[in-house]
């Protein structure tokens, strides 16, 4: 659609007649995407305040709609990972956030890491390292005065801030450990997450790395060889530790609580998460797009 029909539709929908507006507005949900910039140039520029309101639920409408097939195609993607996860359920609150922004955010800790790493083999020692630069260097931390808001599992409000929660820093380490050949992998604890680091099948391994398209749950040998707590600025831990926290909690030992879990999974306790922290926050709105994307991912029913 040319940027001229479109303004002439828009000045339309302040016609009369219900049903021109109600054609006008059923063609512009059909244009999708394929109008989405020129919409919001229009909306943003106050050309059309009169009917300033519907354009606004249209955008919604639009840019919900293209993160509900977002979601559907990251679902169906063999190569799906934790951060296009992280980006989709942030983009409830940022609809036009783009990955390639939050990569170019974590590249550059990367590459400071990386300078760091050279010739370090022991996967101690290379943990020490990713948690001076993430922690020390970098200075993100747990938000414990503002534990349940929003912002902690928002990867923008966490670039930007420095804060998360366990499951957004440990998303935020997973993401530059892997790229760096660190083979760390979620853990999905109740109650709180943690990382593990996993050792994938031996024979992939050169110079104390991996390559990073090799670190996943397919190549996982099924042997953890320690657990990181980002939220603890990285404290490293062995299995005993998991064992006294869950007798804490009065929880049963599962191996799940032990074992590294999808990115389907991450997804979902995302998901819970600000579901959680936008009705702690009364966003009733932004608590039912967040039901929306639950269901999609098969949680509806813990709704």
């Amino acid at each position: 659609m040319e940027k001229n029909e479109l303004h002439a539709l828009l000045k339309l929908l302040d016609d009369s007649d219900e049903e021109v507006v109600q054609i006008v507005e059923n063609k512009l949900l059909e244009s999708g995407d394929e109008i989405l910039s020129d919409l919001e140039e229009a909306y943003l520029s106050k050309q059309f305040e009169d009917c300033s309101n519907q354009i606004e639920l249209i955008l919604k409408l639009i840019q919900r709609k293209a993160l509900h097939s977002a979601v559907n195609d990251w679902l169906l993607d063999d190569q799906r990972n934790t951060l296009q996860a992280w980006v989709l359920a942030s983009r409830v609150q940022y609809p036009g956030l783009s990955e390639g922004i939050i990569k170019a955010h974590l590249n550059r800790i990367k590459i400071d890491a990386w300078v760091k790493l050279s010739g370090v083999e022991n996967p101690l020692d290379q943990i020490q390292i990713l948690n001076h630069v993430i922690f020390k260097e970098y200075g993100f931390t747990g938000n414990n005065t503002q534990y349940h808001s929003p912002d902690n599992s928002l990867i923008t409000r966490v670039m930007e801030t420095k804060k998360g929660n366990p499951i957004s820093l440990a998303m935020l380490y997973i993401q530059i450990a892997n790229s760096l050949g660190i083979p760390l992998f979620g853990v999905n604890l109740p109650q709180h997450f943690i990382l593990a680091y996993g050792k994938l099948h031996s024979d992939m391994k050169t110079n104390g790395f991996y390559e990073p398209e090799d670190i996943n749950l397919k190549n996982f040998s099924g042997k953890v060889l320690f657990y990181i707590n980002p939220f603890s600025k990285g404290q490293i831990f062995a299995e005993e530790s998991i064992d006294a926290f869950l007798k804490v909690i009065k929880v049963e030992k599962q191996t799940q609580f032990y074992q590294p879990c999808t990115p389907i999974d991450i997804f979902k306790r995302v998901l819970r998460n600000l579901h959680f922290a936008y009705g702690d926050q009364h966003d009733s709105e932004k608590q039912t797009e967040i039901e929306a994307l639950m269901k999609i991912v098969d949680i509806g029913s813990e709704i």
